[in-house]
């Protein structure tokens, strides 16, 4: 006698399945009756309109400020929207192409030859010097242009820049005329002194405290004005000094000697 198998058959599984099926179906039809919606309240939250709207406008078109898109219509159209005004109006001043001036014109003579060469030789402005004249006397630089020393004076000098010395000086007042018809430029003026050895002193420059202002500008035509010049000398050197003078290239250096009082 052969024994059956005890599990469960083709057909009951079959039976078991529809029955999960039809528990399911009325679990979802209690719920839905539970929730007390009825027909009516379901056809009112139905939308009657589509969610897409078609509208009649072209691709392209742009709908302006405060438009609605369907109201867009395509550029070119009849009525165009009106146009966006940012800012008030400006006015720009535009040149017609006939008010351009002609260029100048090219010049084709070619290059313009130099009024030298390098193989020219400037000839030398000769430096003379005029004779050694006392310190009170007036010097005559030519050209209706003269020099005097009106004033010499024993100070006190003191530095102000690097290079300068302080300690015993001699100040030198010097007046120029211009008897000339003509303005003279006075920035050029040079003035040095030598002490009783004949080596050369140190000049002071403009500062508070000694009487330093050396001539400047233009001397007008029949003008006459003055400068003054600060070295230091020694006391034991001072006697006698040597005051040289020049304001031009082409004028004599004027030449100033003799003894400070009470140096």
């Amino acid at each position: 006698m052969t024994a059956r198998p005890t599990g469960p058959t083709r057909r009951g599984l079959r039976v078991a399945a529809f029955g999960s099926l039809l528990a399911v179906g009325l679990a979802f039809g209690a719920a839905a009756c539970s929730s007390g919606v009825t027909d009516d309240q379901l056809a009112q939250t139905t939308p009657t309109t589509p969610l897409v709207q078609a509208v009649d406008a072209p691709l392209n078109a742009v709908p302006t400020s405060g438009q609605d898109p369907a109201d867009a219509t395509a550029p070119g159209a009849d009525a165009p929207a009106d146009p966006l005004v940012t800012g008030a109006p400006t006015e720009t001043n535009m040149t017609a192409l006939t008010d351009i001036p002609d260029p100048a014109p090219v010049s084709t003579a070619g290059p313009i030859a130099p009024a030298g060469n390098i193989d020219q030789i400037v000839p030398e402005i000769p430096v003379t010097t005029a004779p050694a004249v006392a310190l009170t006397d007036t010097a005559d630089f030519g050209g209706q242009v003269s020099a005097r020393i009106s004033q010499v004076s024993a100070v006190q000098a003191t530095a102000t820049l690097p290079g300068e010395v302080s300690g015993p000086a001699v100040a030198v007042t010097l007046e120029i005329t211009n008897g000339s018809g003509q303005g003279i430029g006075l920035d050029a003026v040079t003035v040095t002194m030598a002490d009783a050895g004949g080596n050369p002193t140190t000049a002071i420059t403009l500062n508070t405290t000694d009487p330093a202002a050396p001539l400047q500008g233009v001397l007008d035509a029949g003008a006459t004005t003055s400068g003054s010049y600060v070295f230091t000398v020694p006391a034991d050197q001072r006697n006698p000094v040597t005051v040289t003078v020049n304001y031009s290239a082409g004028a004599p250096t004027l030449v100033f000697t003799g003894e400070v009082a009470g140096g």
